[in-house]
């Protein structure tokens, strides 16, 4: 918790902006046509197999962690940058 203490209250808001922001304008939401559902920028962490296949596929769903986990650091990077120059400018 000390950690999470550290960084302003700025930086976890923009955060929660460019996160969900992301994730839902570079979704594709394809599965009810018969394609496929992706989540996630810049790395799809999340997918789901839609459609009709000639083999069935075991699992339709599939969530990535690592993945999750580089989108996560790299939205975060970018909160911590776009804070940065906010306070910066304020100077």
């Amino acid at each position: 918790m000390k950690i999470v203490s550290n960084f302003p209250k700025k930086t976890w808001v923009i955060f929660s902006v460019i996160t969900v922001t992301t994730t839902i304008l570079f979704a594709k939401c394809d599965s009810l046509s018969d394609g496929n559902d992706r989540l996630g920028f810049p790395f799809p962490f999340y997918e789901y197999i839609g459609g009709k296949r000639s083999v069935e596929p075991e699992n339709r769903s599939s969530f990535n962690y690592i993945y999750f986990l580089f989108d996560l650091i790299i939205c975060f990077g970018l909160a911590y940058f776009f804070t940065f120059l906010i306070q910066r400018s304020k100077k």
